[in-house]
């Protein structure tokens, strides 16, 4: 088939289409908002443009938080407070434990539960002791070893029977001290209780002057900028 352009047209044809997509490329780059109409798409912004409407109802939401979270935190403390200021608290508190010392004393007296659990460990290891020495199931050198080994052990729990009795004895004299110091005891309780109290209130304080903070800065955005 024959050439249908010379080869001077070809060069000509070949320069138009290179001009022509050079004056394309220039009109994209002149006009990026004609080129996004015609399909390309510039990305979107990812947040809303700030705006004093905006601002100003961030700032409500912020005072609205404050304010109900230091209402909640005073209810609290005030319950605290009411706690720790009740005349017969601490009262109560010596008055419980008075009970449990009263209950401590009869375990540990004299005939309580103590001396009765130490002579109850006494009276099986002699009855044992007795036992071995009359028992004739055994072979005699059976007899002995087994004899020995009870005199061992009798011994040892007069030791402990002792020792037990000796610390039964101080701790009763202990707790009789702490229950003839009840009045003392309730008082220093109370000092404890207005220590705390001390805390608590600091600790309020701290909070409203945290929600002041975040009222001025609401104060000032009521302020109109001309004023």
């Amino acid at each position: 088939m024959a050439n249908l352009f010379t080869p001077r047209q070809r060069s000509l044809s070949l320069g138009g289409a290179i001009y022509a997509a050079l004056l394309c490329t220039a009109m994209v780059a002149i006009n990026p908002a004609h080129s996004a109409e015609n399909g390309s798409s510039a990305p979107a912004s990812a947040t809303a443009p700030s705006t004093p409407l905006n601002d100003f109802r961030s700032q409500l939401g912020d005072v609205r938080k404050s304010l109900e979270g230091v209402n909640a935190r005073i209810e609290e403390k005030a319950k605290t407070i009411e706690s720790l200021s009740k005349p017969d608290a601490a009262k109560q508190q010596v008055e419980e434990l008075q009970a449990l010392i009263s209950q401590t004393l009869g375990l540990v007296a004299d005939n309580g539960e103590i001396a009765k659990l130490g002579a109850l460990a006494l009276g099986y290891a002699r009855s044992k002791q007795e036992q071995m020495r009359n028992d004739t199931k055994f072979t005699p050198s059976e007899r002995q070893a087994l004899q020995k080994r009870w005199d061992q052990n009798l011994a040892e729990m007069v030791k402990a029977t002792d020792e037990l009795a000796k610390a039964g004895s101080e701790f009763t004299q202990l707790l009789k001290t702490v229950q003839t110091r009840g009045d003392y005891a309730a008082e220093v309780l109370e000092v404890e209780n207005a220590d705390e109290m001390v805390r608590v209130v600091r600790n309020l304080a701290g909070d409203v002057r945290g929600a002041s903070e975040g009222l001025k800065l609401f104060i000032r955005s009521l302020t109109p900028p001309e004023s």
